[in-house]
């Protein structure tokens, strides 16, 4: 009898990934897995592969060594451009901080006038290549979650989370909505005017352009904040009201159907049981898949975003060495722009993110 058993069980341990991998086939196409796998942004499949699918993201190993290869290869151009322009900008510090200590009367403020001027023109050569990447981005994860939050919520819906899948699919949806219009219609344009005001500034060596600089970076860090919160606290509210309705909706069903059907009941529920683990198989696959391809997308936005930052905070403090602070202070400010626009890509990924992880970690019963 023993030997019976432990054949059985060697049995059950070779069949088992076959069996899993029929149940996910089998499954697979009614929930839309083949949408998701064709609606993958370019960025994310030069990083996974042009025949990157579902199946293969649970191997995670194999995704980090390509993610790693692909960082690799692009830091080393990333960081030579923004070495460029850092040196650029300390150099023009450097060359209106001598030539202010030779100037005589009016004359240094002109120079300071001119190291803006070309301080400006470095920054806005920046922007015009930093910027648009991270809008690019940021459209790029609201479409992919198009495509990837249906295929979830159908998944999660027939493992048994009906009422939670539908209400943070809809929460998601909306939030990203709001997220996407707030970003191209009331931040984006925050950020050049900040520039622009940050730039004038310096420029004129004027406190109140100087004020209203800053409280458009205030607005727009406002802005995301309350965006990522409130969605954060409506998600946690309406996953646990829901989550716990579904739980008791899937465990009453399985009464019933073993309650109504004395003999073949058991077998009914152990049935559903099995659709359940189908659903929920494709919904961790697809949630993980989901998950890596946003990594992918951000990727290069965080990296050139990333280096323009810290590169431009070097440069000011390298620049309040030996310029006027208003030289110092405009090359932060304008540093301060990129990371705004990384936060706002962030911002956007971690409201993806955190839809993704509430789906797979939907209870149902």
């Amino acid at each position: 009898m023993r030997r019976a058993v432990l054949v059985l069980f060697f049995v059950l341990a070779l069949t088992s990934p076959c069996l899993a991998s029929e149940l996910f086939d089998s499954q697979s196409e009614s929930y839309g897995v083949s949408a998701v796998e064709d609606s993958l942004p370019d960025a994310a499949r030069e990083i996974m592969g042009d025949d990157a699918g579902v199946k293969d993201a649970l191997d995670i190993e194999a995704f980090l060594a390509r993610v790693w290869n692909n960082a690799r290869e692009k830091v080393g151009n990333i960081w030579a451009k923004g070495l460029k322009s850092a040196t650029a900008l300390v150099a023009i510090s450097l060359i209106c901080g001598l030539m202010s200590t030779l100037a005589e009367g009016d004359k240094a403020d002109y120079i300071t006038l001119g190291g803006v001027m070309a301080t400006a023109a470095v920054a806005v050569g920046d922007a015009g290549s930093f910027i648009p990447k991270g809008a690019e981005a940021l459209q790029t994860i609201s479409d992919f979650s198009r495509a990837l939050l249906p295929c979830l919520c159908a998944s999660a819906a027939a493992g048994g989370a009906v009422t939670s899948a539908a209400a943070k699919y809809a929460a998601t949806a909306l939030f990203m909505d709001i997220f996407i219009t707030a970003a191209q219609s009331i931040i984006l344009p925050l950020i050049y005017a900040y520039m622009a005001a940050a730039v004038a500034s310096a420029a004129l060596d004027n406190p109140a352009l100087d004020s209203a600089a800053k409280l458009m970076k205030w607005i727009c860090g406002a802005l995301m904040t309350l965006l990522v919160t409130a969605f954060t606290a409506y998600l946690s509210f309406s996953g646990a009201v829901t989550g716990a309705a579904d739980a008791l909706v899937s465990k009453a069903a399985k009464s019933a159907i073993s309650a109504a059907l004395p003999v073949v009941g058991g077998i009914v529920s152990d049935a559903a049981g099995t659709v359940v683990a189908g659903a929920g198989l494709v919904r961790n696959s697809v949630g993980v898949f989901g998950l890596l391809a946003v990594v992918c997308v951000c990727l290069t936005p965080f990296l050139t975003l990333g280096a323009g930052y810290l590169l431009y905070k070097a440069a000011a403090v390298l620049a309040g060495a030996f310029a006027e602070k208003r030289m110092s202070s405009l090359i932060s400010a304008l540093g301060g722009a990129f990371g705004m626009v990384l936060g706002l890509v962030g911002s956007g990924a971690i409201m993806l993110f955190l839809s993704v992880i509430s789906m797979i970690k939907a209870v149902t019963g």
